[in-house]
């Protein structure tokens, strides 16, 4: 039996694939064209593009299979299915962190962006300062440097003691990093103390002080600026 090639469209005309036309057994060179069929082969078909049946000739039109597309407006993504064109305020093109649409491209936006570091390095500031103040003090009350704990619970020891009036051992590390329960007395106690709040107070301002500079940084547009601020231990 004699067949031919034919292309099959969908109801939409859009070229499918082919298929094979048998010839009429009752009349010989005629042959029995399947419905949606035409005997015409379709041009060859780009990316994101369709062969269209449309007055008795095939067309290319716009045709996505899951493209993504990216709104300019916002940066979010939208997939499209079928026949196009692409929606206005679109593009292909994928944006990075933070961009924005600008004369065709995707540019930065660095207010975006130094609004988020600046959050960023506030919190590692904090965090830093709170681990230096609770990672121990110098403090020469009883004549020679010792070393002092100074987490949360060792500062209200140390207060309690100092508000008890009392002479008493507290613990502290010698120059061997030794440690041990030494005796103070109450204004050796309350010499320490002082030195915690010096301490203290020495890492809080240091602390503001890399804050001013971070909101400064932030005010004048200065992204590199912002990006050199990090916490280092106060002299």
């Amino acid at each position: 039996m004699t067949t031919k090639t034919v292309f099959q469209t969908s109801p939409l005309g859009l070229f499918t694939g082919t298929a094979e036309a048998e010839e009429s057994p009752l009349e010989p060179g005629v042959f029995l064209i399947p419905g949606g069929c035409v005997e015409t082969p379709p041009p060859a078909i780009p990316d994101n593009k369709a062969a269209c049946w449309s007055n008795n000739k095939w067309v290319l039109v716009d045709y996505f299979n899951g493209l993504i597309l990216y709104s300019m407006a916002t940066g979010e993504p939208l997939t499209i299915n079928g026949i196009g064109p692409i929606p206005s305020g679109y593009t292909v093109k994928k944006p990075g962190p933070d961009q924005v649409w600008k004369n065709g491209e995707w540019v930065d936006d660095i207010a975006a962006i130094l609004a988020a570091l600046y959050e960023q390095k506030l919190l590692e500031v904090n965090d830093a300062c709170n681990g230096h103040i609770e990672g121990g003090f110098n403090s020469s009350a009883l004549g020679e440097t010792h070393r002092y704990s100074s987490q949360m619970d060792d500062q209200i020891n140390l207060t309690g003691m100092v508000l008890s009036g009392l002479d008493a051992s507290f613990p502290c590390y010698d120059a061997n990093q030794v440690k041990g329960f030494r005796p103070h007395t109450a204004a050796q106690l309350h010499r320490v103390s002082q030195d915690l709040v010096r301490f203290k107070q020495a890492a809080l301002q240091h602390a503001d002080n890399l804050k001013q500079d971070l909101a400064n940084a932030l005010k004048d547009k200065k992204l590199k600026v912002m990006k050199s601020i990090k916490w280092t231990a106060p002299a």
